[in-house]
């Protein structure tokens, strides 16, 4: 990696340890109702403790200058609470002071009455007719999202409901012989990166500049410049390096405060989020799937039926976008007959927020394990079940769309042989110890339409500025999008330089997430710098007086073909120009699928194309269960995936291994407790386990399908973690002959399952 000096030797800026000058720290008073009136709020009391600059309500809210809803897609939040609050933690007011201490101090000082009304934590429970409603009145529904005004409905809790039809789903089970019938649920789960949310702001003769740790300058931007009703060039976003981000990060969270407080008090104000405050920013849905299968006798699937209940919590975040995943209930398989609804329901839970996976972890927990259901029933092998059915280049996907070559094929008989699937039986039994195998395979689409621009700068000397609003946050962008540029242009790495976002400076980027960020920023960056290199041919070849087409870029200089005497230097070429730099702007806009059809599925069925890119992967493992304990120790896990071209062998393989170890404890014990009122109870890292080193498998291994001559690349960021969890839990209630539905599988619930099985 091109920043691993810095790394190591703490030589990374973060936002976390950016100061200003005069700089205040805030606080937020949160609610400790699931659901209520805010009757008042009185901040005097607060506002005379020494030490207090100023304190934000929703009465600096109203007015014609403010515009306090802001959102993704839908414009459901406020900085602080205007009539309600929604969940347990919900932000009702906040304080700006001298040092923190006193700004928890003068939270305890806010006067705040309310009137507890019901509330609703469950999906199903909240689509009722007589359901509590959490947001009364219109939906205020960004531009260009019809489908989403047509269906988040006012007067229900329907954040957005996604539909899907195939073929004829009665039909398709009356002409199975089998069918299979049951519901899976995931919990959700929190990201827990290192580095907590927290942002700085600067309100200053109408600019707002805000320091925060986004994996989406420019939403803030926009968010931003909504609220305070100002141009967006007046919004200035800066980011440095993230300390881990895995979703939790795409949207406003602490800005919009920091900003309202800054301009209040004439001061830049810092707000960190205590680890407890992280959990009440975005969880991952929780989702509850419920799949009816049908097939024939020889394992031929024939028809799919799925509804899928995303929670999105108080608000609606990335819930639209993220519930149309969905499209992948019925696995990376050939299924002729479909019928699916994927609904996205406003609960009094805490928010949700897109997470590494992004809604296809949760289908693919329900689809790969209702195939070993299947297979075990029919008394097939679940890899030769899974190879009768997957999708073949040209087979239609569950959008209708004819798949690219995808090579499962491969992918499934490298990961069988990586974990000895066929070395001896699936489960062998040693005293209180049952070992076991499990495998899954997936597909996952890719954040489409989408755009990418960078600009490109050589300089005087010969070196390379790649200016890009894609963010660093541990997976190694900065190095990738480097090499890209110095492979493209004929410079050694160390002679590039990737920017920092600034939206002052930086141009346009959609987001760095959805495993885009090599794909598109690469392809921007590519074009960016072939821009520059036309015009260094055309300088070059006046004054070697040679043809365009003859000449060569080579570490730095331009060659005649095939005579290296006659060469010029980048910076020669530079100096001949006059114009002190070369520039190239280059743009990357995707809305079209492989074979250029645009990305657009039907309002009504759910047909057409739903991704530029697929992305799939296949992951297989071994897992130990002691029976006495219910206690599971993974002793082998791999992951295979086609990723096109590899740009950094190392950095890919960590990625992979990374996502792989992040779906542990996803599989095993991470969970959200919730009471009674919805509150978490867990949000610390003493009682919210995630894995650590003694919770990695002995085996960890990743293969990275790089077939010769390709040239396409794909994003590999997510792609090995959702496999993991159908994987490891296949192979727990294959040893304990016993099936689990709902996740985590715990030691409990192993027990739990055993003594049933033992009962039966």
């Amino acid at each position: 990696m091109i920043d691993s000096q810095l790394r190591v030797s703490s030589g990374i800026d973060y936002t976390l340890n950016f100061e200003l000058p005069r700089m205040l720290h805030a606080r937020i008073l949160r609610s400790p109702y699931g659901h209520a009136r805010v009757l008042k709020v009185d901040t005097s009391r607060a506002e005379r403790l020494a030490g207090v600059a100023a304190v934000l309500s929703r009465d600096d809210l109203i007015g014609d200058r403010i515009d306090p809803y802001f959102g993704l897609i839908i414009q459901d939040q406020t900085p602080v609470a205007l009539d309600k609050v929604r969940f347990v933690g919900d932000a009702v007011a906040a304080v700006a002071a001298v040092d923190e201490d006193t700004a928890a101090e003068a939270l305890d000082l806010l006067d705040v009455e309310y009137e507890e009304l019901p509330a609703v934590f469950d999906p199903e429970q909240a689509l009722k007719p007589d359901a509590v409603l959490l947001h009364e009145g219109a939906r205020r529904i960004i531009p260009g999202r019809p489908d989403v005004a047509a269906r988040s409905l006012a007067r229900t809790n329907i954040v957005h409901l996604f539909k899907q039809r195939k073929g004829d789903i009665a039909r398709g089970f009356r002409e199975s012989d089998e069918i299979f019938d049951n519901t899976f649920s995931s919990p959700p789960v929190n990201h827990v990166a290192l580095e907590p949310h927290v942002a700085v702001a600067q309100v200053s003769d109408g600019q707002i500049t805000v320091w925060t740790c986004s994996q989406n300058p420019y939403v803030v931007q926009r968010q931003l410049a909504g609220i305070f009703k100002i141009p967006l060039a007046d919004v200035r976003v800066i980011v440095f390096t993230l300390g881990g981000g895995f979703g939790g990060k795409l949207n406003c969270k602490f800005e919009p405060v920091a900003a309202l407080l800054s301009k209040k008090a004439g001061r830049p104000v810092k707000i960190i989020a205590r680890r407890n405050e992280v959990f009440l920013l975005g969880v991952q849905h929780e989702c509850k799937v419920k799949l009816k299968t049908g097939v024939k006798r020889d394992g031929t699937l024939i028809a799919v039926e799925a509804r899928c209940y995303y929670n999105s919590g108080a608000y609606g975040d990335t819930t639209p976008n993220l519930i149309t995943r969905g499209y992948a209930a019925g696995g990376p398989y050939r299924v002729p007959n479909l019928y699916m609804d994927s609904y996205g329901v406003y609960t009094n839970t805490a928010p949700t927020a897109a997470f590494r996976g992004y809604g296809i972890t949760q289908v693919v927990w329900a689809h790969e394990s209702q195939m070993d259901i299947i297979a075990d029933a029919l008394g097939m092998d679940p890899l030769e079940f899974r190879l009768k059915n997957v999708l073949q280049k040209g087979d239609s996907f569950s959008t209708g769309e004819p798949m690219p070559e995808m090579h499962y094929n491969e992918l499934i008989a490298s990961a069988a042989e990586k974990i000895g699937w066929k070395d001896g039986p699936l489960v062998v039994r040693e005293g209180n110890k049952i070992r076991a195998k499990g495998i899954s395979a997936i597909v996952k689409g890719m954040a489409t339409p989408t755009t990418s621009t960078a600009s490109i700068k050589l300089n005087a000397d010969g070196s390379l500025n790649v200016l890009t609003s894609a963010v660093e946050m541990g997976q190694g962008a900065k190095t990738a999008l480097a090499q890209i540029a110095a492979e493209e242009i004929g410079l050694p790495v160390r002679r590039v330089r990737v920017s920092e976002p600034d939206t002052a400076f930086t141009p346009f980027d959609l987001m760095t997430a959805a495993s885009r960020a090599t794909f598109c920023m690469g392809t921007a960056i590519r074009r960016g710098v072939q821009q520059i290199k036309e015009q260094m041919l055309e300088a070059a070849a006046a004054q070697l007086e040679a043809a365009k087409e003859d000449l060569v870029l080579n570490d730095g200089r331009v060659i005649v073909r095939g005579v290296e005497h006659k060469s010029v230097s980048y910076a020669d070429i530079v100096r001949w120009t006059k114009a002190s730099n070369l520039l190239g702007h280059g743009t990357f806009v995707s809305g079209s699928g492989p074979d250029g059809s645009p990305v657009v599925m039907d309002f009504e069925t759910g047909q057409g194309y739903g991704s530029a890119e697929w992305h799939p992967a296949v992951v297989a493992c071994e897992v130990e269960v002691d029976t006495d304990t219910g206690k599971v120790r993974v002793t082998r896990l791999h992951g295979e995936l086609y990723v096109g071209k590899v740009i950094n062998p190392r950095l890919s393989q960590l990625q992979v291994e990374g996502a792989m170890t992040f779906a542990l404890g996803q599989v095993l014990f991470e969970e959200l407790a919730v009471d009674t009122n919805g509150a978490i109870t867990n949000p610390n890292l003493s009682d919210y386990m995630i894995p650590s080193f003694e919770d990695a498998p002995p085996q960890l291994t990743v293969h990275l399908l790089e077939p010769h001559g390709v040239t396409d690349v794909h994003g590999i960021g997510e792609t090995a973690l959702p496999p993991v969890r159908p994987a490891i839990g296949n192979a727990i209630c294959r040893a304990i002959g016993a099936r689990i539905l709902d996740l985590p599988l715990t030691p409990e619930k192993v027990l739990r399952a055993l003594e049933k099985q033992r009962q039966s």
